[in-house]
């Protein structure tokens, strides 16, 4: 019996094991909107391997374990392909985790194992959100930190509902809140009505939940003691909120209209079942309150389909309401897979009813990412690869061949045209409003980013200097990681000067006053590098304008003698990156 229960959890660990190493493939992924936010991570994993560690050191958009493990597979994987790196990156956390759910519940039932273990793999290992954003296909590069909480999440659920072992409830609730509260301390919030609900549910006993508490505060505490990184990690929280302060309500009537086909479907499923379920849940009430018989009749009220799917309901527009990408709802299934196989609720027309609503819940999102990934997959059969050596993995992408034609044309409009960037800058607004959703953009930054590459090396070549720390004035700063250089130190990663970059305090002053070279993105201007460059703007007076190449400039130090040959170098990059770069 226990060698038949190893069979389920062996081959799910295979599966898992056997996505990993994929990615010591030449795999390559098709460019979607806002890719570029994958990039965040190698700004992260660069600053770890030069010793600096996540919100001690710099200031991120998530919490610090994403940085952490996309830098420990880049260790195995050097090579891996960017995204999905980023994205099967959690399974080295999640998939041991779900691999107990499988061996607790196939003990019991293989196909209800499947049922729940099928699912988590679609989702973990398919990079594309719930969300579209953009009509043309290509892969999902942001959102990652807002998928991985609800795969978090989904796993709990799983746990707490169907692992009936004590010491396998308690392991993955464990494993799943640390993961949480280091991953996006949001997704912890969303569970934690969860785990409350299996305490009033009578899944976990007061002593039970107790160890739960313990163990997680014993995780964070250590990880505290050893490095300061939980401390400065909640500061940083502190300061985003400040700087995201914005209305509740607003943010709330965003994340259900953006979901609302999905929401409803699943209130309705709430709905017949809460009808279902009235007598018992009535009886309860009557038991807990009229006869105050205490935790003993909380089961009745609060183990039920209708509690338990209305609480991820809640939980997951709260979750959502400051999301604008991720796999919303996702984490519906297990309860709603549940309600399905309970036999009080197997009979005849109530059965199909629920069937129906149920299978109305669960669809969308499977057909959302499910759907996508196929129609993306075969479109890219078309797709041409970028060829940008300078920036190794980075450019195991592809997109359509017009992508590419229209790439070229944005950055020849760039240095031909550029007060009509620096008009539309002027008055605060981007040039389109989905500027940053088209892939010819995204295509067009990543060459802009080889052509700074090539650029640097060759300045760097003719002066006889070098630049140690570098840091861009744009979004992203992927380039301490292409040129194994450092990057400056208490500087946000991820830089929305809208959401996640804060005023500059002394210390961030005086690394970015250190900073030997400081890009300026010339290709394509943006309201957004401007308010980056105002941020920033006291601690960078006093520098050199260096010209790079058409579509950078160089910042840097006043008595810096890297200045002198800018010209020179400006016209040799031009004539090289012409014919590569053009098409």
């Amino acid at each position: 019996m226990f060698f038949r229960a190893l069979v389920s959890p062996v081959l799910f660990s295979m599966v898992v094991l056997g996505v990993l190493l994929l990615l010591a493939l030449p795999l390559s992924a098709p460019v979607g909107p806002f890719y570029w936010d994958t990039l965040i991570y190698y700004d992260g994993a660069a600053r770890i391997a030069n010793g600096q560690i996540p919100s001690l050191d710099f200031m991120t958009p998530g919490g610090p374990l994403g940085y952490w493990l996309f830098y420990a597979v880049l260790q195995v994987f050097p090579q891996a392909q960017a995204l999905y790196a980023a994205s099967w990156m959690l399974l080295i956390v999640s998939g041991p985790l779900m691999a107990v759910v499988v061996y607790d519940v196939s003990r019991r039932s293989r196909w209800l194992a499947f049922a729940l273990a099928a699912p988590f793999l679609l989702f973990s290992i398919l990079p594309f959100n719930v969300e579209q954003y953009y009509p043309y296909p290509g892969a999902d590069g942001y959102g990652i930190y807002n998928r991985q909480p609800a795969q978090l999440l989904y796993l709990l659920l799983a746990a707490l509902l169907f692992v009936e072992a004590r010491w396998a409830r308690i392991i993955c609730t464990v494993g799943c809140l640390v993961a949480l509260f280091l991953i996006k301390i949001t997704g912890l919030l969303a569970a934690l009505p969860f785990v409350a609900m299996a305490f009033l549910a009578g899944r976990l006993s007061a002593r039970q939940l107790l160890l739960v508490l313990v163990l997680f505060v014993l995780g964070i505490a250590g990880l505290e003691a050893s490095s300061g990184v939980v401390g400065a990690y909640l500061r940083d929280i502190a300061r985003l909120v400040e700087l995201n302060d914005g209305s509740m309500i607003f943010a709330l009537m965003r994340g259900i209209s953006i979901h609302l086909a999905q929401i409803v479907l699943a209130l309705m499923l709430a709905a017949a079942l809460l009808v279902l379920e009235r007598r018992t849940i009535l009886s309860g009430l009557r038991t807990l309150v009229v006869r105050g018989a205490g935790r003993a009749a909380t089961p009745a009220v609060f183990d039920t389909h209708s509690a338990w799917i209305l609480v991820a309901i809640t939980a997951g527009i709260v979750f959502e309401s400051e999301n604008w990408g991720g796999q919303a709802f996702i984490f519906l299934w297990p309860p709603v897979i549940r309600c399905l196989i309970d036999p009080k609720l197997a009979s005849g027309r109530r059965q199909l009813v629920l069937g129906a609503l149920a299978v109305s819940v669960l669809v969308p999102a499977i057909e959302s990412v499910a759907g996508r990934a196929m129609r993306t997959y075969a479109a890219q059969l078309r797709y041409e690869r970028l060829d940008a050596p300078e920036l190794g993995p980075i450019a195991s992408v592809s997109q359509h061949p017009e992508s590419f034609e229209r790439a070229g044309l944005l950055r020849e409009l760039a240095v031909a045209f550029p007060d009509y960037y620096a008009l539309a800058a002027d008055r605060g607004r981007l040039p389109t409003y989905i500027l940053y959703n088209e892939p010819d953009f995204q295509i067009a930054w990543l060459q802009a980013a080889a052509e700074a590459v090539a650029a640097i090396k060759a300045h760097e070549k003719e002066t006889g200097t070098r630049f140690d720390t570098i840091l861009s004035l744009n979004f992203v700063n992927p380039f301490p990681y292409l040129l194994q250089r450092n990057a400056p130190k208490h500087v946000s990663i991820g830089a929305d000067p809208f959401r996640t970059v804060p005023p500059v305090d002394a210390r961030t002053a005086r690394a970015l006053e250190e900073t030997d070279l400081v890009l300026w993105p010339r290709c394509i201007e943006t309201v957004a590098n401007r308010r980056i460059r105002d941020i920033y703007a006291s601690a960078l007076a006093g520098r050199r304008t260096i010209a790079l190449s058409p579509c950078w400039d160089g910042l840097v130090k006043a008595d810096s003698p890297e200045g002198r040959s800018a010209p020179k170098v400006k016209g040799q990059v031009s004539s090289a990156l012409a014919a590569g770069r053009m098409r």
